[in-house]
């Protein structure tokens, strides 16, 4: 009756037509695409003339083209030297891609393109400098561009095989150096400083076909886990404006979460990778100390150097890619099955809060694990995390002296308060108190908790935690209570003793934050992010799946694992509008519901990069990755073909009433 009274019969009828034509086109576009995937597994491969093959050097690098460098203000609009793009062909065989193509694929996925002549290198740095000069004013994640070098060394690259062939790439503005770019340490008297040189870290990079685009913003010498500074002002997360991404590699995350870049170098001394994959949705792996090319390899060098990623695939190829011939026969082979054993915890290293949030990320991965067939056990903490992060604080406050040398060489003078941000400056009065034989007792102390690591992961070879112990904090969040400030100020006065026990102190806030990271760095183990659980806020938040050295491939497998079961929370899938699974935004004990795959509502804050509607339909039939044409057209035509039949079925009423 309802559909007689509201529609006539004559609109019933043309609707219903309408209705079963836009099913039947896009029925035929559905065969298209198809034909269209068939072909995309078979791409035409670019012809390469060998006896011509070069590669970007650091001579490139060094060309005395200008580098853009960022107004220190927050939040400053970028704005770049325009070179115009070459005319380049476009194969008739594939559509070109799109901005939002752009933003949404995986690095992996761009260099496919390319080489399939769907866009070319000097389109794909289009699309990543507008997406940059869009989003940077709200972001304030990019230091400095160096575009007409990259649109050079773009055009000057040859396909010889390269993974990630002709894809932009931003690198962590510290440590990350490439040749006559901004070099400052995050140190405001070091403001105009720029490297001589290209770290050899990004010089794998260039070697694995990226394009270096520009730099990312970091604190000041790296040291907190938030992204913010006296020099770069605050840094701003995609998912929401008013929170940090993390830190160090903050402007990195932002970049990645945004869709700026596929992928962005980042570093990792303490969890400065894996805390803004955290809080920015994406993944983050801490390698085994030593057997990456670019990364330290000494037995007492707790840094890393990777990215942060969108995809298990980009992360596994530049793992693949940087992995060294002698470490190759280190890796652990060991396959991810049902049989390891996997031990989880959701207390902290030293009993410090954790939210709820968190504890509901590790839950609903243990429920994930078990529904998988895997065995789980909860542990306690392994180590004592007040006696780590005493090792760690040691370490850290040894290395600060190094910012009176910069001083010296720079302002011809000893550094002064003035000079630096009060967490520097405590470092520094502390670290000048520091022997040598107090450096080697806190190594002499790792060793012995490494050993007691690699004791329990005989037992366990897979550790799980959550990344965070909470969300991320304001974009403005500054770490040192307002009562110890004064004693930072001027610690003249206290022994070593005092000093290390305040550093301790004004340290703590941050590390309740985040005490899950430091652990992987001392020992030297590697240590994977994954993106897994959102807030009821709508912030990301992510799990920590850790193994002893050289099992990085077993970590690998795992990240595969949720990934394929399409647990990931990636920003930029969400802003092209693909399914979500709505197990991710449910409660672990919600497992009714769950069983019925009951599609829900995933609510995005109104100040985000998500501009999406507000409800996802979950359908799990349809791969969920990448950007899948496929399942939009199939949707739209059960949709349309719904529709038709509910309009057909009034017609049949309405006819009946007629009757």
């Amino acid at each position: 009756m309802r559909y007689a009274k509201r529609y006539p019969s004559q609109t019933r009828q043309v609707l219903l037509t309408l209705l079963l034509v836009t099913a039947s086109l896009q029925a035929g576009a559905m065969t298209a695409y198809a034909d269209e995937s068939r072909a995309d597994h078979q791409p035409p491969m670019a012809q390469v003339d060998t006896s011509q093959a070069t590669t970007p050097s650091a001579k490139t690098a060094t060309t005395a083209e200008p580098t853009v460098t960022i107004s220190t203000t927050d939040r400053v609009p970028l704005v770049a030297p325009t070179v115009a793009s070459p005319p380049t062909t476009i194969s008739s065989e594939l559509p070109p891609i799109t901005l939002e193509d752009y933003k949404s694929a995986s690095a992996s996925q761009l260099a496919k393109w390319t080489r399939q002549q769907r866009v070319t290198g000097q389109q794909l740095l289009d699309f990543a400098l507008e997406t940059i000069k869009e989003t940077n004013p709200d972001l304030n994640n990019v230091i400095s561009l160096r575009e007409p070098l990259a649109r050079q060394e773009s055009e000057q690259m040859t396909d010889q095989g390269q993974p990630f062939y002709k894809v932009p790439i931003l690198v962590k503005g510290l440590g990350h150096t490439i040749a006559g770019s901004s070099n400052t340490n995050g140190l405001a008297f070091l403001k105009d400083k720029t490297s001589s040189s290209t770290s050899a870290f990004v010089k794998q990079l260039q070697k694995a076909g990226f394009i270096v685009v520009g730099q990312s913003s970091f604190p000041e010498m790296g040291w907190i886990n938030v992204t913010n500074s006296n020099l770069y002002g605050n840094t701003h997360n995609p998912w929401k404006l008013e929170q940090n991404p993390g830190g160090s590699s903050g402007g990195s995350a932002a970049a990645v979460a945004s869709g700026q870049v596929s992928l962005a170098s980042a570093s990792d001394g303490g969890g400065s990778t894996r805390i803004p994959a955290s809080w920015s949705g994406l993944i983050g792996l801490h390698p085994t100390r030593g057997i990456l090319e670019g990364n330290p390899t000494s037995e007492r060098s707790n840094v890393s150097h990777f990215a942060l990623t969108k995809s298990m695939e980009d992360t596994r190829r530049l793992f693949q890619f940087l992995l060294k011939d002698k470490a190759k026969a280190q890796q652990n082979p060991k396959h991810l099955d049902q049989s390891i054993p996997i031990a989880y915890t959701t207390q902290t290293p030293a009993g410090t809060p954790i939210s709820e949030e968190a504890i509901a990320a590790v839950k609903e991965a243990v429920a994930f694990l078990e529904e998988q067939g895997y065995q789980t056990v909860e542990v306690p903490y392994p180590i004592d995390g007040k006696v780590m992060m005493q090792y760690y604080y040691t370490i850290v406050a040894s290395v600060a002296p190094s910012i009176n040398v910069m001083a010296q060489q720079t302002l011809k003078r000893p550094l002064q308060k003035d000079d630096v941000e009060l967490l520097s400056w405590a470092l520094y009065q502390t670290g000048k108190d520091l022997t040598k034989e107090d450096v080697n007792k806190a190594w002499e102390g790792i060793a012995t908790m490494t050993n007691q690591l690699n004791q329990f992961y005989q037992k366990y070879p897979i550790f799980l935690t959550p990344t965070t112990a909470y969300p991320a904090p304001a974009a403005d969040y500054h770490h040192i209570p307002k009562d110890l400030v004064a004693q930072l100020s001027d610690m003249s006065g206290l022994s070593k003793e005092e000093k290390l026990d305040l550093i301790y102190r004004q340290w703590l806030p941050a590390w309740t934050l985040t005490p899950f990271t430091q652990l992987a760095n001392l020992t030297g183990t590697p240590s994977l992010s994954l993106p897994t659980h959102v807030t009821a806020s709508c912030l990301p938040l992510g799990i920590l799946v850790n193994s002893r050295a050289h099992n990085d491939s077993l970590l690998l497998q795992m990240g595969d694992l949720f990934e394929k079961a399409n647990r990931f929370h990636i920003l930029t899938a969400r802003q092209k509008g693909l399914p979500v699974d709505p197990v991710r935004q449910e409660s672990p004990n919600n497992k009714e519901k769950r069983d019925k795959k009951q599609p829900i509502a995933v609510h995005y804050h109104t100040k985000s990069f998500v501009s999406q509607p507000n409800y996802h339909i979950k359908h799990t039939s349809l791969p969920q990755t990448g950007d899948n044409q496929q399942g939009g057209l199939l949707m739209t035509s059960y949709v349309s073909l719904f529709l038709g039949s509910l309009l057909l079925a009034g017609n049949f009423r309405g006819n009946k009433e007629k009757i």
